[in-house]
């Protein structure tokens, strides 16, 4: 019986839909109820009342469900101290990263430790909220990410340590060989944005913190969406409409004269990039990681602007 089976049938019992507990699962529902067969298939029996709403488990099942929640609990714990134990032998670290500084300020970060600690490092790429659930259920040692400035600002949950590692621009930017056309665009009253999706971390400090500074006069087309920081600056570079990107993985084409940066004339915010852990039980690596991102984050800023 493999761990994933065991939660499969938690999350009906525990949503009381096969709908449900499949979006719960991040699978779609056709393939959740294969699963669910193939379960079935492997018992022997039939688990579920499918004829009763919510659904549940069969009366002669449902004596076990206790069973089963301490089964997954005592197999999620095994596997984390073996990967524990794991990472601990090989003194290996795992680094779960928001894409935006996977591609700009993880490689400075990681430099500062890798020739000081006899380290392995694997960096797991993906967006904020997926980033702290790997830390969270201990997949990962340590998040790298964004904050707005009021996160920054606030005390941090006692389960968790931070440090802030500074603070860089999120900024306007636009095709360098398009200004003419944006100019014309914007004398009608018309700014063209590649926009995030509202529920991400950057479309949260899009919506809320820039979108208020734009002239009211001013009619904001959303060209195209996008969950993706690297997919905006190329519609940037393309001149598909002004994105919004943290400003280090823009520095490069603002230096290439591909892009304009356009905070002068737009409004712009900061961002704080954050190193952050859960508290207690750590490995001596471990340990002397977070000693050298203390050093790292106390070390002087770089300047803000890179013009």
């Amino acid at each position: 019986m493999r761990l994933e089976w065991l939660e499969d049938i938690l999350a009906v019992v525990e949503t009381g839909s096969f709908n449900a507990a499949a979006a719960r699962r991040n699978v779609t529902q056709p393939a959740f109820s294969r699963r669910i067969r193939a379960i079935e298939d492997y018992v022997g029996a039939e688990l579920f009342d499918r004829d009763r709403k919510p659904v549940g488990l069969k009366p002669s099942i449902s004596a076990q469900q206790e069973e089963i929640k301490r089964l997954v609990s005592e197999m999620k714990d095994l596997l984390y101290e073996l990967r524990r134990q794991g990472r601990e032998a090989n003194n290996r670290i795992v680094i779960a990263s928001q894409h935006a500084i996977t591609t700009s300020r993880a490689p400075g970060i990681i430099e500062t430790f890798s020739n000081t600690i006899d380290v392995s490092v694997r960096l797991r790429s993906a967006n904020r909220d997926e980033c702290l659930a790997l830390l969270m259920t201990k997949q990962a040692d340590l998040l790298l990410n964004y904050q707005s400035v009021a996160e920054a600002a606030a005390e941090t949950e006692d389960y968790l340590e931070r440090v802030n590692l500074g603070t860089e621009a999120f900024i306007p930017v636009f095709a360098t060989h398009g200004l003419g056309v944006l100019n014309d665009s914007y004398a009608r009253g018309e700014l063209p944005v590649i926009a995030y999706p509202s529920d991400a971390f950057l479309g949260r400090i899009f919506n809320e913190e820039v979108m208020p500074q734009v002239p009211s006069g001013e009619f904001v087309r959303r060209k195209v969406e996008t969950a993706l920081t690297l997919a905006a600056l190329q519609f940037a570079i393309s001149g598909v409409g002004v994105a919004w990107v943290p400003e280090s993985i823009a520095r490069d084409a603002i230096r290439a004269g591909l892009l304009f940066d356009l905070r002068d004339v737009l409004p712009y915010t900061l961002l704080t990039v954050a190193a952050v852990r859960l508290a207690g039980g750590h490995t001596a690596v471990q340990d002397l990681l977070w000693a050298e991102i203390n050093a790292f984050g106390r070390a002087p800023a770089e300047p803000e602007h890179f013009r």
